[in-house]
């Protein structure tokens, strides 16, 4: 079998030529050679060096740490301290990467051992979202966690360099250049929740440890992908230490755009600490400045002024003490931070006069017993006539699987009801986030993001103004969440989340109303996203009057910033 070769940042990934010890290894880095050949030298273009000039924690890299524990820069490197032994006492620092299983990565650290006394106290750790392992450093050994490998050596008397380098289920540890623990086929150990990061320090809470960190460095391949000709990339919110995220656009009667985005201190789907920004454009997305109105979207804006908002309640955040009433009702909850849970509430519709009071709110009745969320209405909702529709989700039971409903009112917005779109096990699949659109063929289309991640966006479509729904359609293309936009020229465009490498955002153009997409003229709108794929995405797209397109996101860089920006593109087909 010929292997398939991926090439990047220095090094050239042999993936196919796993299977026996009589071929290349998983992987052979250009400068080098087959992994048996030569030890690794300085032909790694490394991905990130952390080389202990400020704290980890100071320049991206996320942190863990207890009580009895410090870390403190030192003209040695990075002191580690981890004097602990309770629950949650342990100090380590974690960095998302692009690894994958099917073509390795490799992480790097030079450090002095003082001391360590059990498993992980002292330790580097790898997973590449299918299998994870760690090599903790002891006073007289080294020793790979998920093979129990050893090798004997003195990691005290002076600093050495470690490097671990994987591919598929193999692994290996070099000492100063040196292979010194050869794990052929014993990179097996489940990736815990799928996560894909580079931790070092204790990441134990019983052990104890010690260490002066010089450098910590790693690489993973990423997959190029060429950005669609003629892209402008623009940045509209990013700051050091801020989680920017999930922006809405709204588009203005008077030509502004106004977008609004949770600016989180904490890299969290749920923590909401840190509140939120909102920026205004007045030339269709090219510059933004930061702005104060709040005003509604207008799409939600009666003829008589009266602003109603169908939607979910979503989390509805309380002090821990509620937790066991929440678990008796059997809600669907989750911790927030110290002294706060998170549960999900119940769909309503908010009335507001034109003077900004708020007139009423009707709550409507719960169709799934664990609670609804509302995915963001700059997707999720539809006006067409009198006809209003959000789309909501939620399911039976905390852990069960979720369905699609639509909040529906076909007398402008007059009286409300809950009209199912997808049941939870209308195919034997759960979704949950869906975007609507009217396809300007008489029908709605619900674009319903599956809640098994590796399958492909789901559609259905409704020719009664969404009060049935067909079955659930495969689109045949993977990305979520999604956004749908019928362009001036009849044809949809659909715009979604690209959370594999090469990490962006991807669009689809439909000629039929959203029935077949052209699958082989895939548009990429971004394709230079890092870290973890869930900070990367939620793309709105408006189209501006030159016809081209701007779709708005959030995305992760280099640097580890989750970042709000937005991509100008011509739209193929439309000059």
């Amino acid at each position: 079998m010929v292997p398939a070769v991926f090439q990047s940042f220095g090094m050239v990934w042999s993936v196919g030529s796993m299977v026996t010890r009589g071929v290349l290894a998983a992987f052979v880095f250009a400068a080098v050679g087959a992994i048996r050949a030569e030890p690794v030298g300085p032909g790694i273009a490394w991905t990130r060096v952390y080389s202990a000039d400020v704290l980890p924690d100071a320049c991206g890299w996320g942190t863990s740490k207890g009580a009895e524990t410090r870390s403190e820069l030192t003209p040695d490197g990075l002191h580690i301290v981890d004097g602990g032994t309770r629950t949650t006492q342990l100090h380590c620092f974690s960095r998302s990467w692009s690894a994958r299983a099917e073509r390795g990565g490799a992480a790097q650290a030079t450090l002095r051992l003082i001391s360590c006394t059990g498993r992980s106290g002292m330790c580097l750790h790898v997973s590449d979202g299918t299998h994870e392992d760690s090599v903790t450093f002891y006073p007289d050994r080294i020793r790979l966690a998920g093979s129990d490998l050893e090798y004997a050596m003195d990691t005290t008397d002076t600093f050495h360099t470690y490097l671990i380098r994987f591919a598929g289920i193999n692994i290996e540890v070099w000492v100063d250049g040196k292979l010194a623990i050869d794990g052929w086929g014993s990179f097996i150990k489940p990736a815990h929740n799928g996560r894909r990061t580079v931790m070092f320090g204790s990441i134990s809470s019983a052990a104890t440890g010690e260490a002066y960190w010089k450098d910590v460095r790693f690489a993973s391949a990423i997959v190029a992908a060429e950005q669609v000709e003629g892209a402008n990339n623009v940045i509209i919110y990013r700051r050091e230490g801020v989680y920017a995220c999930f922006p809405n656009l709204k588009v203005l009667p008077d030509g502004r755009w106004i977008t609004s985005f949770g600016t989180r201190s904490r890299r969290s789907h749920i923590d909401n600490t840190g509140g939120s920004a909102r920026y205004v454009s007045n030339d269709e997305g090219l510059t933004w400045a930061r702005s104060s109105e709040l005003l509604p979207d207008p799409r939600m804006v009666r003829e008589d002024g009266t602003a109603i908002n169908p939607h979910a309640r979503g989390w509805v955040y309380v002090d821990e003490a509620e937790l066991p009433a929440i678990r008796e009702r059997g809600r669907r909850w989750m911790s927030v931070r110290k002294g706060t849970v998170a549960y999900l509430g119940d769909p309503r519709v908010r009335f507001r006069h034109p003077d900004g009071t708020t007139s009423r709110v009707l709550e409507l009745p719960c169709p799934a017993p664990a609670g609804v969320m509302s995915f963001h209405q700059s997707c999720s909702f539809l006006r067409l006539g009198k006809v209003w529709l959000t789309a909501i989700y939620g399911s039976e039971s905390p852990k069960g699987r979720s369905g699609v409903w639509g909040i529906r009112s076909e007398d402008d917005g007059e009286t409300w009801d809950v009209v199912q779109i997808a049941a939870p096990r209308s195919i034997g699949l759960g979704f949950n986030e869906t975007a609507v659109c009217a396809n300007g063929q008489g029908e709605m289309v619900a674009m319903m993001r599956p809640k098994d991640g590796a399958m492909n966006t789901f559609q259905c479509f409704s020719s009664d103004g969404g009060k049935t729904w067909g079955p659930p359609e495969d689109t045949g293309a993977w990305g979520y969440p999604s956004h749908v936009l019928l362009l001036r020229d009849g044809r949809l465009l659909w715009s979604r989340g690209y959370r594999r490498d090469a990490m962006g955002v991807r669009a689809l153009v439909s000629a039929d109303g959203g029935h077949t997409w052209d699958l082989k003229n895939e548009i990429i709108v971004r394709a230079d996203g890092t870290g973890n794929g869930g900070d990367n995405g939620y793309p709105i797209s408006a189209q501006k009057t030159d016809g081209d397109v701007f779709t708005l996101y959030y995305i992760n860089d280099n640097e580890n910033v989750t970042h709000v920006a937005g991509t100008h593109w011509p739209l193929p087909g439309t000059k």
